[in-house]
């Protein structure tokens, strides 16, 4: 059950949270294609493949929430996991067209398992809403845009296996943190930076915080991806306990 979005061209954000019994661990991983690119990838499952998150060359960042009918330790064993298809664009897309090409092609074609994916560019970004075998494509066009665990622009005829109103409560505390973060004398994204972000993430706020410590949920990381400088910022736990480290494509 994550928090995750985008500050149009600048930054892709992710607070990675696993509910009781899904797996912990993760891991930062490096890899080349048509371009380098590194990422998270998580083991929830020991079916997971691909990265959870990540960022390339070209300044191409992608990541991704749950939403689906079927917890994702069951669905997971009869549906093609979505970090494969994270891989694959951080691997082969240059821009924006190319992430939602490779992204049209395979939700064509492979029961995913479903969830958000949100791409940032420097020239743009997109959110796909996908349960299999439908999806929705929006192009972002706002300052920010954030994602949870439901769906805005997919319509779906069942009850998701997720907390829908802890899953609406964390997306309208984000959105609304990260818009009174923005700097007013600024233009559109010019006030937001790493460090507002990240203390945004670690916001506590009841009921339902974004950053959170066991019960319902665990914050196993966070990562900020900066498209201009192809950088990722990182931390493995809590960001409101540890500092984030940075590292570059």
């Amino acid at each position: 059950m994550c928090t995750l979005g985008a500050i149009y061209g600048k930054y892709l954000f992710k607070n990675r949270d696993m509910e009781p019994g899904a797996g912990l661990a993760e891991d930062l991983l490096r890899g080349h294609g048509r371009y380098r690119y590194i990422g998270v990838a998580g083991h929830a499952s020991p079916l997971e493949r691909g990265l959870n998150s990540g960022i390339n060359q070209a300044g191409v960042a992608v990541a991704m929430t749950f939403a689906d009918y079927t917890p994702l330790t069951e669905v997971i064993k009869i549906r093609t996991p979505r970090g494969v298809l994270i891989e694959d664009i951080l691997r082969s897309a240059g821009n924006l067209a190319d992430a939602l090409r490779i992204a049209g092609d395979c939700l064509l074609t492979t029961p995913l398992v479903g969830g958000n994916i949100v791409i940032m560019t420097p020239e743009g970004g997109a959110v796909i809403e996908q349960l299999y075998p439908n999806y929705a494509v929006q192009l972002i066009t706002q300052p920010v845009t954030v994602r949870t665990n439901h769906f805005l622009n997919l319509a779906v005829p069942g009850k998701l296996a997720v907390n829908e109103e802890n899953s609406k409560i964390r997306l309208a505390r984000c959105t609304r943190l990260l818009v009174s973060a923005a700097v007013p004398e600024q233009p559109l994204t010019e006030g937001f930076s790493v460090e507002r972000i990240s203390q945004v993430l670690a916001n506590h706020e009841e009921p339902h915080p974004i950053c959170r410590h066991g019960g319902d949920a665990q914050t196993v990381s966070t990562a900020i991806y900066d498209i201009e400088n192809r950088a990722m910022h990182y931390v493995y736990g809590n960001p409101c306990d540890h500092p984030l480290a940075h590292y570059t494509v």
